[in-house]
């Protein structure tokens, strides 16, 4: 009988049928110098043991860095070619709590994302990893890393500890606490009143060259023929200004764009004022249904035309008109239509702190409305999407400036310890702001998670973004601290769990390595664990960074024997 080969990634012998005997031999001799063989039945439930297991780790999520975040692992003198920036790291997290379509890391990529369970950071001050025989008694110290197959550790642009250095005797005034803190400000208003101004919100003129706005002065790629301003007067926009949510579908059609074939307008009360079904100049090629929604049949009868929802639209909005909407230069684009005052929801709200990043309207609405939009696969609802960023601005104007932007309340906290003459080395305090915006972006998600750091390290983390779903506790002790972190973990309602501790002797690190040991065993399995140890590198600035996915036991396949 013919030999047969297993997969390679069994780590197991080739094993062959013998002739004239139905059981299969290793070709590799046994201990005692004995052929080891299988009856076929055993081969067979080998083989089915090998295909389970196959079907079953490809489920398994797992970190796999690229080529840049290949650069910023540490060679043997403790050193990387090119560290990663806080806000590199804060894409792999905020990916594992957000999931695809909004943080994508550029340095990795987390396989199965969907699967993950939680995700646990455990941040270690004070380990002093300096030199090359520091790192060396840093690594030996450490075994559990090895044993549980972390990635080769990476370096990060965190700096020391920041907390040590903070001037508590400096505080702000009840006043000034009141003015920075959101969250007071919106104890004050009861009745659910703007506190926030709307002309805050609008568009500059630089921002909407930044995102491509159609300026009757801009040179695109395409024509403006058939461009129309909304007014040919308008009138200096206030905070009493009304305004109009937006939100148009579109079809792709022969001339190689998309053209409009839906729009809907709702007022401040969510009243439906205007919505239409609209036929295109130019032959449909692809209706794009799965987001469109449109048919061939919805647009069978329609006679309206571009140049009559124009006419519409120009003679519907007063001179002081401000629209609303969710990247509404495209929809403007769609429309034709020149406006000089912009909301746009994707602008904003931001999640991750990084500059001019977007995110979806689905994840807006679910983020902070707790609006489930353009589900199934029938395409998205202009009058659910135009409510839907109708609801996101009032929610912002009763909320404050910085609501839902982790950009702006990353610069509002640099301002807050320059002004209370903090004592943090300045080289340090953007660094410690992108760190935040991290914290702050999580905060907004719909995640559940719990954060545990020691006394001293409170300051800055107080007032920052503790919220009803994700909670900042302080313990005396690293001891209270571990506790407290592993029982969050425990809690499988907990999507992101994190502590914070501070090593006193530098030279401890058996006690570091029991720390890792039970904070890993306390991490459910699919659980992202971020393991970053400060005061590591050059003048120990840097941080030192271990990641893994904790995966489970294959308990049930292991009940064959061979």
């Amino acid at each position: 009988m013919g030999k047969r080969k297993l997969d390679k990634k069994s780590s197991l012998c080739e094993l062959s049928i013998c002739p004239n005997v139905k059981r299969i031999c290793s070709r590799e001799p046994t201990e005692d110098g004995t052929i080891k063989t299988l009856t076929e039945l055993e081969y067979a439930q080998l083989k089915k043991y090998l295909k389970e297991k196959k079907k079953m780790l490809k489920t398994f999520p797992r970190i796999v860095l690229n080529a840049r975040g290949q650069l910023s692992q540490l060679n043997d003198n403790g050193c990387s070619e090119s560290p990663l920036s806080p806000s590199e790291l804060n894409e792999l997290i905020l990916y594992s709590v957000y999931g695809p379509g909004k943080f994508v890391p550029r340095w990795s990529s987390l396989e199965m994302q969907c699967n993950l369970n939680q995700t646990c950071v455990l941040i270690i001050d004070g380990c002093e990893v300096k030199t090359v025989d520091d790192f060396s008694r840093f690594k030996n110290s450490l075994p559990m890393f090895s044993k549980y197959k972390f990635l080769p550790p990476v370096e990060i642009e965190l700096p020391p500890s920041w907390c040590a250095e903070y001037d508590t005797e400096s505080k702000t005034s009840n006043t000034d606490e009141k003015s920075l803190n959101p969250t007071l400000i919106q104890n004050d208003n009861v009745d659910n009143k703007e506190v926030c101004s709307r002309t805050r919100l609008l568009l500059s003129l630089n921002q909407m060259m930044i995102h491509n706005y159609p300026l009757p002065t801009n040179k695109r790629q395409f024509t403006l023929d058939g461009f129309r301003f909304t007014k040919s007067h308008y009138k200096p926009v206030t905070d009493k200004s009304p305004m109009f949510a937006i939100d148009c579908e579109m079809c792709y059609t022969s001339i190689g764009r998309n053209e409009l074939t839906r729009v809907s307008i709702v007022d401040e009360q969510l009243d439906i004022i205007y919505e239409a079904l609209v036929k295109p100049n130019n032959k449909i090629t692809n209706y794009l249904t799965q987001y469109s929604g449109i048919t061939a049949s919805k647009l069978k009868d329609v006679t309206t035309t571009l140049s009559d929802v124009q006419e519409v639209i120009i003679k519907l909005l007063p001179p002081d008109a401000i629209l609303v909407g969710q990247s509404l230069n495209c929809d403007l684009e769609a429309l034709k239509l020149f406006h000089p005052y912009i909301i746009d929801t994707s602008i904003i709200f931001n999640l991750n702190g990084c500059k001019g990043s977007k995110s979806k309207l689905k994840l807006l609405a679910k983020s902070f409305l707790d609006m489930n939009i353009q589900c199934g696969n029938l395409g998205h609802d202009p009058i659910e999407d135009s409510r839907a960023t109708m609801l996101l601005v009032k929610l912002k104007l009763c909320k404050s400036l910085t609501y839902g932007d982790a950009y702006l309340i990353g610069q509002k906290r640099l301002a807050e310890f320059v002004n209370t003459k903090t004592k943090i080395n300045v080289k340090h305090i953007e660094t410690f702001k992108k760190f935040l915006s991290l914290l702050k972006s999580v905060s907004e998600s719909s995640a559940i998670g719990k954060v545990h750091l020691k006394k001293n390290l409170m300051t800055p983390y107080d007032n920052i973004w503790s919220t009803s779903k994700l909670v900042i506790d302080e313990h005396s002790t690293n001891k209270a601290v571990l506790e407290a972190v592993c029982q969050s973990m425990e809690d499988s309602n907990n999507r992101f769990c994190m502590a914070h501790m501070q090593l006193k002797n530098k030279n401890n690190l058996d006690l570091v390595n029991r720390w890792c040991e039970k904070y890993w065993a306390a991490m459910s399995s699919f659980s992202l664990c971020a393991v970053l140890f400060t005061g590591c590198g050059a003048e120990g600035k840097n941080s030192v960074c271990f990641l893994n996915v904790k995966q489970p036991p294959l308990n049930h396949l292991q009940d064959c024997k061979f």
